[in-house]
């Protein structure tokens, strides 16, 4: 220690400047590990502003990409943050009423259990294997034939279904949307570099009561107020996930 006091609220200048260096890195565990890296030379009460700082500059493409890269340090295995301090951290943030940094530490299950379907299979896919749904749905034009392969929710056919270059958004909000939905099936969404940054899909999916509750915790940060307070008011969505969107939401009215 130097003796000098630890800056507990870092500003707008030092959240953008994370935000930037984050941004410049390659997506995923290079820049999950960089920002496991920044958090855990910081004491637990300056990591957990400057986390918040983040969420204020969510605004922003590269306040969103770096608060997702946050997240993912948090709790990602690759990035291995010690125990102890993600304890500290966790503590630091409920005590100070840090609902969105807390939530970033937890994952509660779905709102919504899934059951697997009884009804029959598409009689138009049923004798397919894997193998060719797969195959079809990375090369596929017929829209019809995509429906019925996102109908049925496999969330390995559905990964490679987000490659199709044929799709677009509105298919994939529809994806994001559906009830029932497998949480895998959504995760794939979630994880898919080219559709999770849309608002509409965001939306969707953080409105979806079948996806995983950290998920749906980690997509507010990069929403609208308008959404935020929509979501806050959905009485089918996840406690928490309703609690955080409220506090985001207040919290940027409030600045």
């Amino acid at each position: 220690m130097t003796g000098e006091p630890v800056r507990d609220r870092p500003g707008p200048e030092e959240a953008l400047a994370l935000a930037r260096r984050l941004a410049a890195l390659e997506e995923g565990a290079i820049r999950a590990r960089a920002a496991a890296r920044h958090l855990e030379a910081l004491e637990p009460t300056h990591a957990v502003a400057l986390v918040e700082a983040l969420a204020r500059a969510s605004w922003s493409a590269e306040g969103r990409l770096a608060l997702a890269a946050v997240g993912q340090a948090l709790v990602g295995p690759e990035t291995r943050l010690p125990y102890g301090w993600l304890a500290d951290v966790y503590a630091e943030a409920t005590a100070r009423g840090a609902t969105e940094v807390a939530a970033l530490l937890v994952a509660p299950p779905p709102q919504r259990a899934f059951a697997e379907p009884r009804d029959k299979a598409d009689p138009r896919l049923a004798h397919l294997t894997l193998g060719h749904k797969k195959a079809m749905s990375r090369t596929q034009r017929d829209p019809d034939l995509l429906a019925r392969l996102a109908a049925e929710g496999d969330p390995v056919v559905v990964r490679e279904l987000l490659r199709n270059a044929q799709l677009t958004e509105p298919f994939v909000v529809r994806i994001a949307s559906r009830r029932p939905c497998r949480p895998s099936t959504l995760r794939c969404v979630f994880e898919s570099r080219r559709w999770r940054t849309r608002p509409a899909v965001a939306i969707a999916l953080a409105r979806n009561p079948f996806i995983e509750t950290e998920l749906a915790l980690r997509l507010l940060g990069g929403l609208r107020a308008a959404d935020l307070r929509d979501i806050a008011r959905d009485g089918v969505l996840h406690p928490l996930v309703r609690a955080v969107a409220a506090r985001i939401a207040e919290g940027r009215e409030a600045g």
